[in-house]
């Protein structure tokens, strides 16, 4: 069944899970109006599943260890890491941002398991200590971002749709997107 609905939001965010959570959460901040569309009966997405695994260079927790890292450094490592294929502008926006918010994520209640930064074991491991997850893995993430999440909607600031698959973006002929199609 085919219906519009001539209801607008300054912000419409696909996937209620791991980048959706905190993008709906700091746009309310902004005092933008948000609607959330996911397809699965409840928030999170992969945080679910996933190992929550974070790595972010000049972190408060590495700054209480004595940990000395920029993200100079965590640019290099994920290069050679890579092997020189990730692409650099997208790393490079990541690392300089990866401490802010990790060090957001710690200040809602995140908390990284005690040994923690290390520097890694999934993959070839970083030059200096600076990969965190928590003792739930994903949900360790998740668990922080749910009250964020769900303060915003209950202040009516986001409009939460579940079981709503977007099977298409709504564009002008300039190119300009004006909505989604549900």
């Amino acid at each position: 069944m085919n219906f519009a609905v001539k209801e607008s939001w300054d912000i419409i965010i696909i996937g209620a899970g791991t980048v959706g959570l905190p993008a709906s959460i700091f746009a309310t901040q902004r005092h933008a109006r948000v609607l959330v569309l996911d397809s699965a009966p409840d928030i999170g997405g992969t945080l679910h599943l996933s190992g929550g695994q974070m790595s972010a260079a000049g972190t408060r927790l590495q700054k209480e260890k004595r940990i000395e890292d920029s993200p100079a450094l965590h640019f290099e490592d994920v290069m050679r890491i890579s092997k020189n294929t990730a692409n650099r502008d997208l790393v490079r926006l990541a690392v300089e941002n990866a401490a802010d918010t990790l060090d957001w994520l710690e200040s809602i209640g995140f908390q990284p398991l005690p040994e923690h930064p290390v520097k890694g074991q999934d993959h070839e491991p970083y030059s200096v200590s600076r990969y965190v997850w928590g003792e739930h893995l994903g949900k360790s993430v998740l668990a922080v971002l749910r009250p964020q999440f769900e303060n915003a909607v209950q202040s009516g600031r986001v409009t939460l749709k579940l079981n709503s698959r977007v099977s298409s973006l709504a564009q002008e002929a300039d190119g300009a997107i004006s909505g989604v199609v549900v």
